[in-house]
C-alpha cells in the first residue's frame, strides 16, 4: 500500500489549509471539536481544524464502503504527524460516543451522524452544532432538532453564496466534471439539464451555455426555463440530438426519470440511446436505470435527498473550505445569552430554500 506523502501533494495541501485559516479567520483556540476521520480530501479535516487552534480534536473513524475504520485511523495518524498536530488529534470509533461530551463543537458530518437524542443528551448545555451546510438542505435523519431546542442547543447553517465562502459557482465546474467523466468532450456538446433554483440549477446552466454548450434547462419554478411539463414532447421531437442529460434536482420531488417518470427509460432508449445519464441529485428510479442499458454516472446512487455527485470529485480546495464551517470566526464560550438563545431557537428550524 502507498504511504501518505506519495498519495498527496503536501506543499500544495499546506498552502489550501492555511489560505483556508486565513481567509476566513478560523479560531478554535481553547475548544475541543467532535468531528469525522475519513479517507480521500476528508482526510483534512482533522488536521485542519487542530491547525485552527483547536485545543482536542476527537475524530470518529468507521468502517465503510470507501475504506476500513482501521486504515482511516492510520491514515490520519500520518496525517497529524506530518502537520505536527499529532497531540491534539484523537482517532475514536462510535462505541465511544460518551467522549461527546466533551466538546464544545459538533459537527454534522458522515461518522458523527446520526446526532440523534442519546448524543445530545451527551452534549454541554453550551455545546454548539454547525450544519456543515445551508438549512434548505436539511434532512430529519441527520439531527433531532427537537431535542435541540429542548437542551437549547445552537444550531446553526452555512450562507454557501456569499463571501468568503461563495461557493456557488463551483457546481459549474462539478458539472464539467461530470460530462468528463461520462465521455463528452464538452465541446460543440449538447446537454438537457435538470433542475432549478440559483443553486445548482441556474449556475450549471449558466456555466454550461458560457462555455458554449447548447444546453435545453427544464425546472418547475424557473420562469426563463423551460417547464417540466413540456420535457416529455420535447425529448420526442429533440432528444436525438442532445448528448448527454444531467440531473441537479434538489427540492421538487418528482419523479424525473424511470417509469410513471418525466421520462422513462424505455422512452430514452427509443428516442436516443446513446444519451449518457448523469445524476447530481434528483428523484430517479434508480433500479430502472440499473437495469436499463443506458450509460449513467456515477454508478452507486442514493435516493432523493443527497447529492450522487459532489464537489469533493474537483478536488481538494471545495472539500477545505467546506471543512471551515465547523468554526468560521470565534465560537463564545459561553452563549447564553438573549441573542444566542434567539438564534438558537431560530435556527433549529429548516428555514425555506431562498428564491
Amino acid at each position: 500500500m502507498t504511504n501518505y506523502s506519495e498519495r498527496h501533494n503536501f506543499l500544495r495541501m499546506n498552502k489550501l489549509i492555511r489560505e483556508c485559516i486565513d481567509n476566513f479567520d478560523l479560531d478554535l483556540s481553547g475548544l475541543s471539536v467532535y468531528t469525522e476521520a475519513a479517507n480521500g480530501w476528508y482526510l483534512y479535516n482533522a488536521v485542519l481544524t487542530a491547525l485552527a487552534g483547536a485545543e482536542k480534536v476527537y475524530a470518529v473513524a468507521m468502517d465503510s464502503e470507501y475504506s476500513p475504520g482501521n486504515d482511516v485511523r492510520r491514515m490520519t495518524e500520518e496525517a497529524a504527524e506530518k502537520w505536527e498536530v499529532s497531540s491534539k488529534i484523537e482517532v475514536v470509533f462510535k462505541s465511544q460516543m460518551e467522549i461527546v461530551g466533551k466538546c464544545d463543537i459538533i459537527t454534522n458530518t458522515g461518522f458523527v451522524r446520526p446526532i440523534n437524542r442519546k448524543m445530545i443528551s451527551m452534549f454541554k448545555s453550551t455545546a454548539v452544532v454547525p450544519l456543515m451546510w445551508e438549512t434548505w438542505e436539511f434532512r430529519e435523519d441527520d439531527i433531532d432538532l427537537e431535542e435541540c431546542k429542548k437542551r437549547g442547543i445552537l444550531v446553526l447553517g452555512t450562507i454557501e453564496s456569499e463571501p468568503p465562502l461563495s461557493i456557488y459557482n463551483v457546481t459549474g465546474f462539478m458539472a464539467m466534471k461530470l460530462l468528463f467523466e461520462l465521455g463528452i468532450e464538452g465541446y460543440k456538446s449538447k446537454v438537457i439539464l435538470l433542475g432549478g433554483h440559483e443553486s445548482p440549477g441556474r449556475r450549471i446552466f449558466n456555466h454550461l451555455t458560457n462555455a458554449g454548450i447548447e444546453t435545453a434547462w427544464f425546472t418547475e419554478t424557473e420562469t426563463d426555463s423551460l417547464h417540466y411539463s413540456n420535457l416529455p414532447e420535447y425529448f420526442e421531437q429533440n432528444g436525438a440530438k442532445y448528448d448527454a442529460l444531467i440531473a441537479t434536482e434538489h427540492e421538487y420531488d418528482r419523479l424525473l426519470l424511470g417509469t410513471n417518470g418525466l421520462l422513462s427509460y424505455e422512452t430514452i432508449e427509443h428516442v436516443n440511446p446513446a444519451l449518457a445519464i448523469g445524476i447530481i441529485s434528483g428523484n430517479i428510479d434508480i433500479e430502472g436505470l440499473c437495469k436499463s442499458n443506458l450509460h449513467y454516472f456515477p454508478k452507486n446512487l442514493r435516493p432523493f435527498g443527497y447529492m450522487n455527485y459532489q464537489p469533493y470529485y474537483l478536488g481538494p480546495k471545495p472539500v477545505v473550505e467546506s471543512t471551515r464551517q465547523s468554526g468560521q470566526r470565534r465560537w463564545p464560550k459561553s452563549r447564553l445569552n438573549s441573542e444566542f438563545l434567539q438564534r438558537a431557537h431560530f435556527s433549529c428550524l429548516p428555514l425555506r430554500r431562498p428564491s
